[in-house]
């Protein structure tokens, strides 16, 4: 008779518990996966509609500012925004508060009377003063401490002997070379100065018109106008050449038409934004100018004032927002 081998039982017995021991362990593997994916999908869900509380408190104290006060500006970052306020001893304040608490953080105080209010980055606030009718002063302070340049520096620029209407209207700036372009509004004509780093005030060589608004790149190559010329609104572009010179009575550029009936939107970057403007002077569609041509961004669905539209540092456009930030709208 043949023999035949008994195996232990007790080995069977234990293949099956590790089996079985394997399974649990991954069922328990796949729950506990599952279950950290449904609390990290609760977290960014939470997170989300935190930070969506947060923007529409931002929003809701921008509004409330720009209801109760001038001088209304947002941060490039969307962090923070400033409003201006008058004393009864006739100096001004530029204050600064944080969007989403609405808590106060700096505020720069015995100011002339501001004029112009707008950012230099995020951590200083361009103010324009007038000293006295004719004679305005560009002022800056800290962001974080309301130190004015008026008092840590030297001297600021000053525009004197201008008609008593004058008002400064417009400042744009290159971050690469620290170049400041004004645009004062006076006498019902325009004039657009240069700022050096020594603060040195030099006319900027311009071409015959009525200048409505700058913006100038960030390599401080070219300075782009919105102008008037015979009737026509144009968008010019003005550059600097190797006479130009911050040593020199004017500030000598070159100038190129960029489009004609057209409107500037602004520049980002060193991409310039316009828009086509019909026969009332509204825009119609915005487009960018990039190196293999101009480009369409936007067609509108009804024709809007320049002074409406904006444009993120992204490029995106948006029609009358609460604030055009670094931070999309």
């Amino acid at each position: 008779m043949g023999q035949v081998e008994l195996r232990p039982r007790g080995k069977r017995v234990g293949r099956r518990f590790l089996a079985l021991a394997a399974l649990c362990t991954a069922l328990e593997t796949l729950f506990y996966d599952h279950l950290n994916h449904l609390l990290v999908s609760q977290q960014a869900a939470s997170q989300r509609e935190i930070e969506a509380a947060m923007h529409r408190r931002a929003q809701a104290e921008l509004l409330q500012l720009k209801r109760e006060y001038t001088g209304v500006t947002v941060s490039p970052n969307g962090q923070y925004a400033t409003y201006v306020t008058s004393d009864s001893t006739g100096w001004d304040a530029v204050h600064v508060v944080q969007l989403d608490t609405g808590a106060q953080v700096s505020e720069a105080t015995h100011l002339y009377p501001v004029q112009y209010v707008d950012w230099l980055g995020n951590s200083e606030v361009f103010v324009g003063e007038e000293r006295s009718p004719g004679n305005l002063e560009l002022n800056t302070f800290y962001v974080s401490n309301g130190l004015q340049a008026d008092e840590t520096a030297a001297s600021v620029p000053v525009f004197s002997n201008l008609s008593p209407d004058a008002r400064i209207v417009k400042v744009t700036y290159s971050t690469a070379t620290n170049d400041i372009f004004v645009l004062i509004e006076a006498d019902g004509s325009s004039v657009v100065y240069h700022v050096g780093t020594m603060e040195t005030i030099q006319p900027v060589t311009v071409p015959p018109g009525y200048i409505k608004n700058i913006a100038m790149t960030e390599t401080g190559d070219n300075l782009y106008l919105e102008i008037n010329q015979g009737g026509e609104w144009n968008v010019v572009r003005l550059y600097q050449t190797s006479q130009t010179s911050s040593y020199t009575p004017q500030f000598e550029m070159n100038w190129q038409l960029v489009k004609s009936n057209a409107a500037l939107i602004g520049v980002v970057g060193n991409t310039l934004y316009y828009g086509t403007v019909n026969a009332n002077g509204l825009v119609t569609a915005v487009y960018r100018q990039t190196a293999s041509g101009d480009e369409l961004v936007r067609q509108l669905a009804q024709p809007a004032l320049a002074s409406d539209i904006a444009v993120s540092s992204s490029g995106a456009i948006a029609l009358n927002p609460p604030a055009m930030t670094n931070v999309e709208v």
